[in-house]
């Protein structure tokens, strides 16, 4: 797949260790920061209570090492479903994951969560919807393949 830019999104409320959240995602993508582009804005939520908006944007190349990393750490479950719910995750080319945020901070591992309280994973690409699902069900077949094999 085309990969042209991965963006990592976490809202942090205030209930919530910031340093914690920052160091869980530092360290699952430590072999990228260098070509991250952090930032945290400050930003208030619906009934005033303040909110950090942490991102980490990768353009270019390494965007593509990122989301073979990203796919190889899915369990093959959350693989298969991703691929199966693809449609309701493309918005042209651009596919939105949504990853459980606590079982991340906690275990250092990636669930697919459809619901709140979530990294947001948006992947942009080349080629348009077609082309991104041809690409996402090799890389499952991929994965299933190797499964079997181990």
């Amino acid at each position: 797949m085309k990969v042209t830019s991965v963006s990592f999104q976490i809202f942090c409320h205030e209930t919530e260790d910031v340093e914690k959240i920052k160091n869980a995602l530092n360290s699952f993508l430590q072999d990228f920061l260098k070509y991250a582009n952090i930032s945290e804005n400050p930003t208030e939520g619906h009934y005033g209570d303040k909110i950090t908006l942490i991102k980490y944007d990768f353009q270019g190349k390494i965007s593509e090492k990122i989301v073979d990393y990203l796919f190889s750490k899915l369990d093959k479950a959350d693989l298969l479903y991703l691929v199966s719910t693809i449609d309701s995750r493309l918005e042209k080319s651009k596919i939105h994951i949504r990853i459980d945020k606590q079982k991340f901070i906690a275990e250092g591992k990636l669930y697919l969560r459809d619901g709140d309280d979530i990294i947001k994973i948006i992947i942009s690409s080349v080629g348009g919807p077609k082309r991104v699902k041809e690409e996402l069900n090799k890389i499952a077949n991929r994965a299933m393949h190797t499964q079997f094999q181990d």
